[in-house]
């Protein structure tokens, strides 16, 4: 077979080889050279012909600007030999006279080939010489000479083109008459053939109602030749190039081929108004184009010598290598047998007397070199067969090692044969599974799984990757224990070789305690977990949903909001715990009283929602009665003292068409306002006169607005500084909330935050507030800014599942340490849901985060939270501080807030500080920190100078600090600080 493959291929030498691939190459570079060189000569011939034609262009508007400028001299013989007493009539007589008797003289001595004589009425007195105009052609000419006293030019051009001027004549300062001058045209033709040295010609259009002549006509273009240079010669080509181009006389120019000629006819209207004459030029280009072809075969030739002479210079180069090449291909088959000696005696001397060495040189010293190496492999075969040995008893030692390690991992690691047959598994998997090594022996794989689809999609799998239809797998599946325990496995397969045999690995990592979290957080991002019930957002999903079931199935349905009376006195007197406890016991009793098929939520606070399916309003009125009784006996004990409680209910049977679940809501919420002014512990019916009120519509226009504003990011912050009392120095400052309006206002947070809370908002703006904060913070540090942020959140943001996760994201998007913030938040939501609160603040806390409990001290009642709530800053309610200096009884409060926050370890901050008197109190009680107006007003970026402290910028920070704050104003003209 290798004899046929031998007999087969051809050879073809190295020498023949470079010798092709270099003339391929020259033959390419040649190529190039030939193609550029006519492209670069065709673009220089085509820039010389735009600067010959720009030059006739020049030419011949040059020779028509003469012509105009030209004075017909006759104009001012005539006035001089008129004597000065004659009157302006016997003048004009007299001028006839002259005229008479000299025209022939005139037509002789001058270009002038007819002339006319107007009285001042413009009236023709006399005409002499070519007068085939008739007298109404001067009309408008006259007029204008008449009206403007100056002269008038124009060319005409019928059978010939002729230049008419007229000229106003005075006689004795007076204007007496006109007198109108025509000069043929025709030595232009001569002019322009001795600036150019080209044919030159002039063109009319032919037009039936002319004069009959006998000039030579291009009937195709309509045109009639007045005048042509070289008319035998010129005549036949215009006629060929008319047959070329039948359509019409070529606008600018035209090239083609004549006689075995090359020509160009250039073509110049002598105005704007085409109906008067065209200028050919008639342009030879055949010797030209014949200069352009020489270049181009003088660059194909130079291109062939290139070709020739390098194939011989390479062939003479490479014979005595390729000779000495081959003599080193005769000793491999040599050093193959690994005969070194007759490789020695056969191979090439290298010279000693040579100036420069080359490649053969290098394989010559090489192929000594491969000998060398070839005796010293085989000393190394038997240095190398005894460290195999060696080798086997290390891979035993490490096979041991990787039983250990199978032994050891926190993974179930289990190996199946290609029928799914389990061959092996580790100690883990024998663990959490419950069956020993024997016991899964037994099995197939496919016998842990549990579930149908399960058992399918693995064994189809198990079979792909033995038949090696797939390489890997991933699976996630659920498989029982010999206990009965659920497992939650992510299993991995994957083939593998083992002993020449190929298995199937599978490795399964546990996920069943991170499925019940994840369960848990799902469960959490629809439930209240204080009450159990839905919460606002999965409340809103159901409320949609009703509507559009309501909607297509044309059925009624009830939507009943109550919230307890007085709630926030029994929280503030009996404690938190109670008020829990009370929310408890009203979720409980609410769901004993509606029916399975109905909804019920928790929106937050004491406000609770029901969706009641399939109700008329009768029966919608009996429930909603039925809940105000039944909630009536929930009691809770304080202080061994049971305290009942009364809610007060809005009522809307639904749908109503053309209105949102938003503007549904806000009517229910004011029909439930209503049934609290009617004395509480009652209901009240919504009408159709209460979805009609313009509250709800500008709810739910607020609510399109902030939509609106978190769309096109029209959410900005300004910095209120916090200034350290002891030294006056500030390096910590408030984020504030502002929204951008439409037309550039600047709408402070009190006009939307109730509104974006009601209908479920505040979350995306808390993400936005964080957001735009760690992006100024990361601006700050690369300023070398040593700044803490102050940042507000929300309840709804406490009690969010995934509220730890949005801080941590936020930190890695902005690249910003958790300790340049300080979160802030009202007492009232801190405890609403205390523990939810409680972790979150730890977990921030535990990255470096800290908190601030907001309007601390309203009702002093909050001692007992600081136990419970990681805080590392109070902020005294702004309503203690306001009077501090002159009310006793503010100065025993705020005193008392310091000193208990001051023994456990609190930071304090005194909220509207507005003087210095009340700064003076402060800082004699030990307050740490003051804020307010006092100290400096919420502006769109930090104000450095309020104090001088220890937040200085660098000149480089202060200037763009300076120049965002002058676009942010320039910006929000109606700008409210």
């Amino acid at each position: 077979m290798q004899d046929k493959t031998k007999k087969k291929s051809r050879f073809l030498s190295l020498t023949w080889k470079a010798i092709l691939a270099v003339s391929i190459a020259i033959l390419t570079s040649s190529g190039s050279v030939f193609i550029f060189g006519n492209l670069t000569l065709e673009k220089n011939y085509t820039q010389e012909r735009d600067r010959v034609h720009r030059f006739y262009q020049q030419a011949f508007n040059s020779i028509l600007q003469q012509s105009k400028l030209d004075q017909i001299d006759i104009t001012w013989i005539v006035p001089a030999i008129i004597s000065l007493d004659l009157s302006s009539h016997q003048a004009l007589n007299q001028i006839e006279k002259i005229i008479n008797a000299n025209w022939f003289k005139i037509e002789l001595e001058s270009d002038i080939k007819s002339a006319y004589l107007f009285s001042k009425g413009g009236g023709l007195l006399n005409s002499w010489g070519d007068t085939t105009l008739k007298a109404d052609v001067f009309s408008p000419w006259l007029n204008y000479v008449l009206e403007n006293e100056e002269p008038f030019e124009k060319i005409l051009c019928n059978i010939s083109c002729v230049q008419y001027k007229a000229y106003p004549f005075l006689h004795n300062g007076e204007f007496a008459g006109v007198f109108i001058f025509g000069r043929d045209l025709a030595d232009m033709v001569l002019r322009m053939k001795a600036i150019t040295g080209k044919e030159i010609g002039i063109l009319v259009k032919s037009n039936e109602n002319r004069t009959v002549s006998t000039r030579p006509i291009l009937d195709k273009w309509s045109k009639t030749i007045i005048a042509l240079t070289e008319y035998q010669k010129s005549f036949p080509i215009l006629l060929a190039v008319m047959n070329k181009i039948p359509n019409g006389l070529p606008e600018k120019k035209a090239r083609f081929e004549y006689n075995n000629n090359n020509y160009e006819i250039i073509v110049f209207p002598f105005s704007n108004d085409s109906t008067i004459a065209d200028l050919v030029i008639i342009d030879n280009l055949s010797e030209e184009l014949i200069d352009i072809n020489k270049s181009s075969m003088l660059y194909a030739l130079s291109g062939v010598i290139s070709l020739i002479l390098a194939g011989i210079i390479l062939l003479l180069l490479l014979i005595k290598p390729m000779r000495r090449l081959n003599a080193f291909i005769a000793l491999l088959p040599w050093i193959a047998k690994k005969n070194y000696i007759k490789v020695n005696d056969i191979m090439p001397a290298t010279s000693a007397h040579k100036l420069f060495n080359d490649e053969i040189d290098i394989l010559n010293n090489a192929t000594q070199d491969l000998i060398v190496t070839l005796k010293n492999l085989d000393r190394d075969v038997d240095l190398r067969t005894q460290r195999l040995a060696e080798r086997t008893v290390e891979l035993q030692q490490e096979k041991n090692l990787v039983s250990n390690i199978l032994n050891t991992a926190q993974v179930i690691i289990i190996t199946i044969n290609n029928n799914g047959k389990i061959l092996m598994s580790n100690r883990y998997a024998e663990k959490l599974i419950g069956y020993n090594e024997e016991e899964l022996k037994q099995q197939l794989f496919v016998d842990l799984v549990f579930g149908h689809e399960d058992f399918k999609t693995i064994s189809s799998a198990i079979n792909e990757i033995a038949n090696r239809q797939r390489r890997t797998f991933r699976y996630e599946c659920i498989i029982f224990s010999s206990k009965g325990n659920e497992l939650y496995i992510s299993w991995f397969f994957t083939l593998i070789k083992n002993n020449k045999k190929t298995e199937i690995l599978s490795v399964g990592l546990d996920l069943t305690e991170r499925r019940i979290t994840e369960k848990k957080l799902s469960w959490l991002a629809d439930h209240d977990p204080l009450t159990n019930l839905y919460n606002r957002r999965r409340f809103d999903q159901e409320l949609t949903h009703a509507l559009s079931v309501a909607t297509r199935y044309n059925q009624k349905g009830a939507l009943i909001l109550f919230d307890i009376d007085q709630f926030k006195n029994i929280n503030d007197s009996s404690g938190h715990n109670v008020g829990d406890e009370l929310l408890i016991k009203v979720a409980d009793k609410l769901l004993s009283i509606i029916r399975d098929s109905d909804i019920v939520a928790r929106l937050g606070g004491d406000e609770f929602v029901v969706i009641s399916y399939c109700i008329d309003q009768d029966h919608a009125e009996k429930l909603v009665q039925k809940i105000c009784t039944e909630i009536a006996t929930v009691k809770v004990a304080v202080n061994n003292i049971e305290l009942g409680v009364t809610i007060s209910a809005g009522v809307l049977i639904f749908p109503a068409p053309g209105f949102s679940p938003q503007e549904l809501m806000a009517t229910v919420d004011i029909a439930m306002y209503k049934a609290k002014q009617m004395g509480r512990g009652g209901w009240c019916l919504a009408s159709m006169e209460d979805l009609a009120r313009d509250e709800i519509r500008h709810r739910v226009n607020w609510k399109a607005k902030i939509e609106k504003a978190l769309e096109e990011d029209r959410f900005v912050l300004y910095y209120q500084p916090i200034m350290k009392i002891t030294d006056k120095s500030i390096s910590h400052y408030e984020c504030l909330l502002r929204m951008v309006g439409e037309n550039g206002e600047i709408i402070p947070p009190g006009m939307f935050t109730g509104i974006a809370e009601h209908f479920g908002l505040i979350t995306k703006i808390d993400q936005r507030v964080i957001d735009l904060a760690f992006k100024k913070q990361s601006l700050f540090i690369k300023q070398g800014l040593e700044i803490h942020l102050s940042i507000n959140l929300s309840g709804e943001m406490l009690s969010n599942p995934n509220a730890f996760s949005i801080i941590t994201e936020h930190l890695d998007k902005w690249n910003v340490p958790a300790h340049k913030f300080i979160f802030e938040v009202l007492e009232t939501q801190a405890v609403t849901n205390i523990q939810a609160a409680r972790d979150f603040m730890t977990y921030v806390t535990n990255i470096g985060g800290k908190f601030a409990l907001d309007d601390f001290g309203v009702g002093f009642s909050s001692m007992s939270h600081l136990k419970q709530l990681p805080v590392q800053y109070l902020k005294i309610d702004g309503g203690f501080i306001k009077n501090l200096a002159n009310n006793k009884e503010d100065q025993l409060f705020v005193k008392a807030i310091n000193d208990v926050g001051q023994g456990m370890g609190i930071k304090t901050i005194a909220e509207f500080v507005e003087n210095e008197m009340i700064l003076k109190e402060l800082l004699d009680m030990g307050v740490d920190y003051a804020q307010g107006y006092g100290i400096g007003k919420p502006m769109p970026e930090p104000e450095f100078n309020s104090y001088k402290g220890h937040s200085q910028p660098t000149p480089e920070a202060s200037n763009k600090i300076k120049n965002h704050k002058t676009t942010l104003l320039n910006t929000n003209p109606n700008a409210v600080l």
